[in-house]
């Protein structure tokens, strides 16, 4: 597999997924009005599901990062690690501030 596709789908195709995720949250608080809010929650649980992915997928890369690539760049590893926190981080933003 070419090396810059793999970077792209293992590092910033999840990053886009988060991105995406977060601006869906930002739009569902600060646009729509509270009692829509509700139905349109229960998307959020089925985009959250792209979420999970992102995160086993980052975290596995990280891992491979790791493993592989001692000196390799550091970067790349700091976005994975950050692909796997931000959507723990979303749904308890979500949580708290539904």
């Amino acid at each position: 597999m070419n090396s810059k596709l793999k970077r792209f789908l293992l590092y910033y195709l999840p990053l886009l997924g988060n991105i995406g995720l977060i601006v869906y949250l930002v739009w569902q608080l600060n646009l729509v009005p509270y009692f829509q809010r509700q139905g349109e929650f229960q998307i959020f649980s089925v985009i959250y599901a792209v979420g999970g992915m992102v995160v086993a997928v980052s975290g596995i890369t990280a891992f491979i990062h790791l493993s592989v690539n001692e000196k390799g760049p550091r970067p790349l590893l700091a976005l994975a690690l950050v692909n796997t926190i931000i959507p723990t981080v979303l749904l308890l933003a979500m949580l708290k501030l539904r």
